[in-house]
């Protein structure tokens, strides 16, 4: 057999809103904020849970309350699907058909200690122009830069370098002589 019924323990994030409709039934809308268990992590997980009603009592009760206030609801998950068949959007809210107050937290969960984060290193720094001398064993200069060379007319860089690019080129090996190796 089918069951949706759902409970939840949480706070209420804002004000509630009212929403009148054609029919005359006021839709009252909110959210609750449930926290999660705690898991892997050293942060605290919520959820934020849209919750409506239509029962007056439950609406007026949600009403009474502030911001933050513990509550409890009861009711059934809903799914709304709107749009055209190619961009459908789904939204999903737990229409309540009960709501209390819930007691707040006696047994406060202490959270989990962190680990203290290791210092930043200290930033690596480049000497500029005029900068005082660095520490001793810290000498951040580069290799001095070669001097420019002064411009040669084309012609004489060509004829300088063409014996050197020829040099490079492997020489072929003489074939060898057959008669030799008998």
């Amino acid at each position: 057999m089918d069951r949706n019924e759902v409970v939840l323990v949480g706070r209420l994030s804002a004000t509630p809103e009212d929403k009148p409709l054609p029919s005359g039934d006021i839709l009252t809308k909110w959210r609750l904020i449930v926290r999660r268990p705690h898991h892997r992590s050293d942060q605290t997980m919520t959820d934020s849970v849209p919750c409506a009603t239509f029962d007056p009592e439950a609406a007026a009760f949600v009403r009474s309350l502030r911001p933050r206030d513990t509550m409890e609801i009861k009711g059934a998950f809903r799914c709304h699907v709107y749009g055209p068949t190619a961009a459908k959007i789904w939204r999903y809210e737990v229409e309540v058909s009960m709501a209390k107050a819930a007691p707040p937290d006696t047994a406060v969960q202490p959270r989990p200690s962190r680990k203290p984060r290791k210092p930043f290193p200290p930033p690596r720094t480049r000497r500029l122009g005029n900068d005082p001398e660095p520490p001793e064993g810290q000498d951040f200069r580069r290799d001095p830069a070669p001097p420019p060379q002064s411009p040669e007319p084309s012609g004489s860089a060509m004829a300088r370098d063409a014996p050197n690019i020829m040099a490079s080129v492997p020489q072929p090996r003489p074939a060898p002589d057959l008669a030799q190796t008998g």
